[in-house]
């Protein structure tokens, strides 16, 4: 499990959200003001975000978190950010890290962190990803990273992990459930992800699961000559070696037929 100051740190990183800014608490689900809500501040929406849609109408919202600083700054080396939005109600975070090496010629490798359910984000900050957090929450290079060789695929997957989500809402969480809690039930403490349809949204099997990172990676892959060329054109990227890797129960999908 991450801690929570890990999780402090890669929300910092990997928000596309902007400053914070005050605002009257309104329900995202109704658009009505609440009226026995106090004052509360949430986070902006996010700034300089880049939208492109693939020829299978598949829409990715990103950023290049490596020209500020983040994570990935060997010069000449490109990273993308972002959500791959399938669906109205299918929002799946991806980072994707070029190759130092030649990302023209170099595979794509996925890295899938297990789980059910376990982000690779983890990968990314903990084990084989190009940057690692230092003691005081910054990211460094991490010289060994698989993308010495590799251009990377990191998701959060299915939909309901990490910053994957299916829609959003203003309210809190339950002290008791860990649910969340509309703002008719509870003062609202922040904005956070929701299922779609409410309480029934869950991919919460294996095969759902399975099915889910197959759509996500289809969408991805269809976008990636718009989004990254140096890596993938229109007429090679259904040619590129491509690696797919895993750990702990990710072994189980992986060696499925």
């Amino acid at each position: 499990m991450l801690s929570k100051s890990f999780l402090a740190t890669a929300t910092g990183l990997l928000s596309l959200t902007g400053s914070t800014s005050a605002a009257f608490s309104k329900s995202t689900r109704t658009g009505k003001s609440a009226p026995h809500l106090k004052r509360q501040y949430y986070p902006a929406d996010a700034q300089d975000v880049k939208t492109l849609t693939s020829p299978t109408n598949v829409t990715i919202r990103y950023k290049e978190p490596g020209k500020d600083g983040v994570c990935e700054t060997t010069p000449g080396v490109n990273s993308y950010s972002g959500y791959i939005d399938l669906a109205p109600n299918v929002h799946a975070f991806f980072w994707f890290f070029e190759s130092r090496r030649d990302p023209k010629n170099d595979p794509i490798t996925l890295w899938l962190n297990g789980g059910p359910g376990s982000d690779s984000l983890i990968g990314l900050f903990e084990e084989l990803g190009p940057c690692m957090i230092s003691e005081n929450l910054t990211s460094y290079v991490n010289e060994y990273s698989w993308s010495e060789v590799s251009n990377m695929l990191f998701l959060s997957q299915p939909v309901g992990v990490g910053f994957s989500y299916q829609e959003e809402a203003i309210g809190s969480l339950s002290e008791v459930t860990g649910g969340f809690l509309n703002v008719t039930e509870a003062p609202p403490t922040g904005r956070f992800p929701i299922l779609d349809p409410v309480n029934r949204g869950e991919v919460d099997t294996t095969d759902l699961a399975a099915i889910a990172a197959w759509e996500i990676l289809q969408g991805f892959l269809s976008a990636l000559p718009q989004l990254d060329p140096e890596v993938a054109d229109e007429a090679d990227c259904k040619e590129k070696e491509f690696n797919l890797a895993t750990e702990s129960y990710g072994g189980v999908c992986i060696s499925s037929p």
